[in-house]
């Protein structure tokens, strides 16, 4: 199932051998820890966690959760000196090796179970580096090199890796290839690309980037954080599949599948008063289409689609108001350089694509015209505001009057909120509701503390609105009393809500009441600017951070009813979630 590998540095002192382990932890689940011995490699399992766990081995005591290398930085056993992990990887040359040290396998008699690795084990792995260095000149795969000019995260190129098949040891490289050649000898167009999509899926958690996640016995997908990370264990997953396991082809092969299935016989997923989820048919309704070339052709035909790869700031296929709604999901300005990782996948699909369609034959993913904030390509945020709304005023143009444009969006910034709101207004639109939804995954990288969980949902028309209330004193009541009810939403359905997402939940009202109100709003008979308005709410939301802690409950007087509201929500989310946790540790 899994092959667990740890990366191994240089000491620069004493030259010994060290393996970077951050700890010594497998697996924890119903009591049963499953840890690693930092001397003999033995497999050990313990009663819950033994921070004093003796190896019955060799001896060595020690604690699993105490482990050489943390945030950049190892020390060695041997002489016990400090030093960066990337000071390691420069005299190296190039990334650090790894060690194949253990294996998580399973057994139709005996289930699933841990192992040191023998030396059947590394033969196998040696059988399958001997089959690739044999083949390694004709084998599919992606040779092209990392970008590195303007590059906004300089991670992996500076941890060694210069190629995009550094990020894969030589059996995954060969067992993808060939996968891939195996796909490309489809003859049937439409299930070729379908098996692509599959093997493009699979590429996210076959690679030497992705961790094991001990509470949860899986793979983690390399990108559920979005970035190049390296990490000093990573865990090699079957390409192919078997029984258990996450992300292996068969795996997300059957993804694929269910999504035609689901194309075929299309359900809506509901909940009932209790919560508990269900699924229910929409009748006849299937989700299908043909592909067209033009507009005309499009708006003539039923259930059909027009694809287009090209910028959107130029729309000029499509004629004036005759678009019902444009439903999009726009780039929030710094905070995700999408070509940067779409080339992870772009440098695989191109092999298999360049020969059929002019989109893939670009090297590398990326374009002129992208609009994203990059301050190191030259791209600032005037040129991304200016993208944003040629981009807008063409939805604009093209949207019927009584048409919707809809798109999420979350920042923690206050100035992408107020930029966002300013380019909507421009381009002519008001925001008319923003409801809330979660957008990260209850278990993902970014659900971590910190992170915004939830995207409002900007739904926009065309300016002017019909709303009549112009006094800012009467609207930030409203916000207040919006913010109040969606995190009550979200308290009772049993998802957690922070500090940070009320942030997010405050900005989005504050820009969608002050653009319907744009431009006669007013406080105190004085007109009120955006950013002005974007900040009071701020100081709103600091105060809630505040209240939210039972410490400083008492600390300030008495402000705002409504925000006092708030913070005991998410008090009530938090003690929530830690006992959920609590009981999630103890099952």
């Amino acid at each position: 199932m899994y092959f667990f590998w740890v990366k191994v540095a240089k000491c620069n002192y004493c030259g010994s051998r060290v393996r970077l382990f951050p700890n010594y932890e497998l697996s924890r689940r119903n009591h049963i820890n499953i840890v690693l011995c930092p001397k003999c490699s033995q497999i050990i399992e313990t009663v819950g966690y033994d921070s004093k766990t003796l190896c019955p081995e060799c001896g060595q005591i020690f604690d699993p959760r105490k482990g050489v290398a943390s945030k950049g930085i190892f020390y060695c056993y041997e002489c016990g000196k400090e030093q960066r992990i990337l000071g390691a990887v420069n005299e190296n040359g190039g990334h650090l090796d790894e060690e194949l040290y253990g294996l998580e396998g399973y057994c139709n008699l005996c289930g699933r179970f841990f192992k040191r690795v023998d030396s059947d084990d590394l033969a196998l792995l040696e059988k399958a580096k001997e089959a690739f260095n044999k083949r390694k000149d004709e084998l599919l795969i992606s040779h092209q090199k990392i970008p590195t000019e303007g590059r906004s995260d300089p991670r992996p190129v500076n941890h060694g890796y210069t190629h995009f098949k550094d990020l894969f040891n030589e059996r995954q490289l060969l067992c993808l290839s060939n996968l891939l050649e195996d796909i490309l000898k489809i003859q049937d167009i439409n299930i070729r690309e379908l098996m692509l999509v599959a093997f493009s899926d699979c590429l996210d958690s076959n690679n030497m980037f992705c961790k094991y996640e001990i509470e949860w016995h899986k793979i983690s997908l390399f990108f559920g954080l979005h970035a190049y990370h390296p990490i000093e264990r990573p865990t090699e997953n079957n390409v192919w599949g078997t029984e258990y396991g996450r992300g292996t082809f068969t795996k997300c092969f059957e993804k694929v599948r269910r999504a035609k299935l689901f194309c075929k016989k299309p359900y809506e997923r509901l909940s009932t008063s209790d919560h508990k989820r269900f699924s229910k048919h929409t009748g006849d309704e299937c989700i299908e289409g043909s592909l067209v070339q033009s507009f005309a052709e499009l708006r003539k035909t039923d259930r059909a689609a027009l694809l287009r790869c090209d910028t959107a700031e130029d729309l000029f296929f499509i004629p004036d108001k005759s678009v019902d709604a444009v439903i999009t999901d726009p780039p929030y300005f710094d905070n995700i350089q999408y070509s940067e990782l779409a080339d992870f996948f772009y440098t695989w699909l191109r092999l298999g694509l360049k020969d059929l369609y002019p989109w893939f034959t670009p090297e590398l993913s990326n374009r002129p015209h992208e609009i994203v904030q990059n301050e190191k390509m030259g791209k600032t945020i005037e040129f991304f505001n200016e993208g944003l709304k040629k981009v807008l005023n063409e939805c604009h143009r093209v949207l019927k009057d009584e048409g919707l444009l809809i798109f999420t969006f979350h920042h923690n910034k206050l100035w992408a909120w107020e930029g966002i709101g300013k380019i909507l207004l421009d381009a002519g639109f008001y925001i008319s509701a923003t409801p809330i939804v979660r957008s990260e995954g209850k278990s993902g990288f970014h659900s971590s503390k910190g992170n915004i969980r939830y995207d409002c949902i900007l739904v926009c028309r065309k300016r002017p609105s019909t709303w009549v209330n112009d006094n800012w004193v009467s609207l930030k009541e409203l916000i207040l009393k919006d913010t109040v009810s969606w995190t009550k939403h979200t308290l009772e359905s049993g998802m957690l809500i922070t500090e940070v997402d009320i942030f997010t939940i405050l900005m989005g009202k504050t820009i969608e009441y002050y653009t319907k109100a744009f431009p006669g709003l007013k406080c105190h008979n004085e007109p009120i600017t955006l950013a002005e308005a974007l900040h009071e709410m701020k100081d709103f939301s600091a105060y809630i951070s505040e209240r939210a802690h039972p410490e400083q409950l008492m600390l300030r007087k008495y402000y705002n009813k409504k925000a006092e509201q708030i913070a005991l929500f998410i008090k009530e989310s938090k003690e929530r979630y830690e006992v959920k946790k609590l009981i999630r540790r103890n099952d």
